[in-house]
């Protein structure tokens, strides 16, 4: 399998199944999820008049559907497996990262392979219309400025900086050449010579 390198933060983005989104939409929230119960649920085979609450769907199929082996299968759409895994998530947000293993290497099969990419991923979950996946506002990173000063990165100081650096090279070279002039093997090579 090869990889391919991919914006971390992209990585670390994360996803929800969100009501809000779902009501931007214009989709209810209810029926949607009530098709995904299963005969576990106390809520299944209920009239959507009276399993209208999409919260208590949600704690529904978390407690009850989390163990059925058939909940997700690898023949259901590439989508489908993405709802139904967040809505058995802990607090129904994962990260890009985390889908995209769940993707390809929990659902991929040889008969059904599942090969797209985190970006891929990512630009197929932001342009969904149907679900209401949303991605999770990560924090901006925390700017922190670098311990040891940089050189040549402009300014006097660094410009000075560097002028002492370079004396004190200077200064070291020639006191390296004053110790070329006695030098202690010079000697032994004379005796050689005379041999």
């Amino acid at each position: 399998m090869s990889t391919v390198s991919v914006n971390p933060r992209l990585e670390g983005l994360e996803y929800r199944v969100s009501l809000d989104r779902l009501a931007e939409l214009n989709r209810s929230a209810a029926p949607l999820l009530m098709a995904r119960l299963t005969s576990a649920c106390p809520s299944y085979g209920k009239p959507a008049a009276e399993a209208d609450d999409p919260v208590a769907l949600l704690a529904e199929i978390r407690a009850n559907c989390a163990d059925d082996p058939d909940y997700i299968r690898q023949s259901m759409p590439l989508q489908e497996i993405v709802f139904r895994t967040l809505l058995l998530a802990d607090d129904q947000t994962l990260t890009l990262r985390e889908l995209h293993y769940e993707l390809t290497e929990r659902w991929s099969s040889p008969i059904r392979p599942i090969t797209v990419t985190v970006s891929g991923l990512a630009r197929i979950l932001d342009s969904d219309v149907f679900y209401g996946f949303e991605s999770v506002a990560l924090p901006e990173p925390e700017v922190v400025e670098p311990d040891a000063p940089m050189l040549l990165a402009g300014g006097d100081e660094s410009d000075d900086l560097m002028r002492d650096i370079m004396s004190a090279l200077e200064e070291d070279e020639d006191d390296y050449d004053e110790e070329d002039e006695d030098d202690p093997y010079e000697d032994d090579e004379d005796e050689e010579d005379d041999d």
